[in-house]
């Protein structure tokens, strides 16, 4: 039993580059009028951000997880440093630029329009000069798979072309819109784009359509998954 044990492998490493925050969900009877001033039912702190969110769910489901991102050395920052640790998500990749604020979302939760309004405050800017090749080439080695939540692309699209390098698998995500986005789905292994990521990228009216055109412009990826909310989910292979 000792002899197996200490041959078996480690679990697979994954590696996240994008959005990490704090959420404060304040939930309330109905959404307030304006000037006008409300209770909270309830309160909630949570770690936020998609890339946070998914190392963490991986972390949890006993993968070894490490994250690149940037926060400050404000509470906000440090509460989701510990909120990493305490998942087992490894933050040594981290860039800490001290005296800005890091990102949080205060969120309202209406339960009379069961409806949510999130209020969103970005952390400091993260440039691609701010991580050396050595630093990424150090965070990659022995990676099984590098997510990209779709945030943070220029910095995205350097790490990018040192796993591409390297052949290390990329799973990009598209929620919406944004600068160089395009360029970074075009470098994916796997894409995994929101339901109104590929009508709003190819100007294709029909979902089913934008599906096969955005599908076309992503030469390297195996799959395309577009969420569909409470009907599930479409993959092209």
């Amino acid at each position: 039993a000792s002899s197996a044990s200490s041959s078996s492998s480690p679990p697979p490493k994954v590696v996240g580059v994008g959005s990490a925050g704090v959420d404060y969900l304040a939930s309330i009877a109905r959404f307030p009028e304006p000037d006008s001033k409300l209770r909270t039912d309830a309160l909630e702190i949570q770690g936020g951000g998609n890339c946070g969110n998914a190392l963490t769910a991986m972390a949890r489901l006993g993968l070894r997880a490490s994250i690149l991102t940037k926060l400050s050395d404000d509470g906000a920052g440090k509460a989701i440093l510990d909120e990493f640790a305490g998942d087992g998500v490894d933050t040594s990749a981290v860039v800490i630029e001290p005296g800005k604020s890091s990102p949080f979302t205060y969120i309202i939760v209406d339960r009379e329009g069961s409806t949510r309004t999130c209020i969103h405050t970005p952390g400091p800017e993260f440039t691609p000069d701010e991580v050396s090749h050595d630093a990424i080439v150090a965070m990659l080695d022995g990676a099984s798979l590098l997510y990209f939540d779709g945030r943070l692309t220029e910095v995205a699209l350097k790490v990018a072309a040192v796993a591409q390098a390297m052949g290390v698998p990329m799973l990009v995500e598209g929620e919406r819109l944004r600068d160089n986005l395009d360029k970074l789905l075009a470098m994916g292994d796997y894409v995994c784009t929101s339901t109104g990521y590929p009508k709003a990228a190819t100007g294709e009216p029909a979902l089913e359509t934008a599906i096969v055109k955005l599908a076309a412009g992503l030469p390297r990826a195996r799959a395309l998954v577009t969420t569909l909310g409470s009907r599930g989910a479409v993959m092209l292979e």
